[in-house]
């Protein structure tokens, strides 16, 4: 069971990564590097499947944390290193801590899964939205249309994460919980964001919850 989450889990990123380099000669680059950080994010459903809360859950993300520093410094893996910073060690980073605090309190998960979902594919999605439909610049280089997808994106990732597991979270705590999501994203420092927005956001969820 934990061998198969090994496999599944390192075969999908590593064809992530595969078909982002590929993608590099016919897309736009922002989009490749978006494909892997978004889809990255499904491999929260293999840990679920497969490591449970077991110490498993923070082997792949530490592995990564080297992996994406070696590529950092050798650009080994070409679909994720045109920004040029350490977004993709920060994401591995709070991917590890996260994992971390949910081994030794297993009520932590689905603050860990949200957050991850809610970073992955708000942070994703928001500088693609943004690119494509024209907006007002709100705060340095953030617009309103990037903005607004992150709270959508948090918002559906809540509704979602209710639904599924049977989660109590009101209406007002998902309205807590996604604006905080855009006002990171807004204020937040490019690379670093996916390190302090999951873990921040992941905090308030599993408070919202256990309160």
């Amino acid at each position: 069971m934990i061998f198969k989450g090994y496999i599944f889990t390192y075969l999908y990123i590593f064809l992530l990564i595969g078909i982002s380099s590929l993608l590099r000669n016919f897309a736009n680059g922002t989009l490749t590097r978006k494909l892997i950080h978004i889809g990255v994010s499904f491999c929260f459903i293999i840990f679920y499947i497969y490591f449970g809360s077991s110490i498993h859950i923070i082997i792949p993300p530490f592995t990564f944390i080297i992996l994406n520093y070696i590529s950092y410094k050798k650009d080994l893996f070409k679909g994720m290193e045109e920004d040029k910073n350490l977004g993709t060690v920060y994401y591995a980073v709070s991917l590890f801590i996260m994992g971390l605090i949910t081994y030794f309190n297993n009520s932590y998960y689905y603050a860990f899964g949200i957050s991850w979902f809610i970073m992955a594919f708000g942070d994703g999605l928001a500088p693609i939205t943004s690119k494509y439909i024209k907006s007002k610049k709100i705060y340095t280089n953030k617009t309103i249309v990037g903005s607004l997808t992150v709270l959508f994106v948090s918002i559906l990732v809540m509704f979602i994460f209710n639904g599924i597991f049977n989660l109590n979270y009101s209406m007002i705590d998902i309205g807590i919980v996604s604006l905080t999501a855009c006002i990171l994203e807004l204020i937040g420092i490019k690379g670093l964001d996916n390190l302090y927005l999951p873990l921040e956001v992941s905090i308030i969820v599993y408070l919202l919850g256990v309160g």
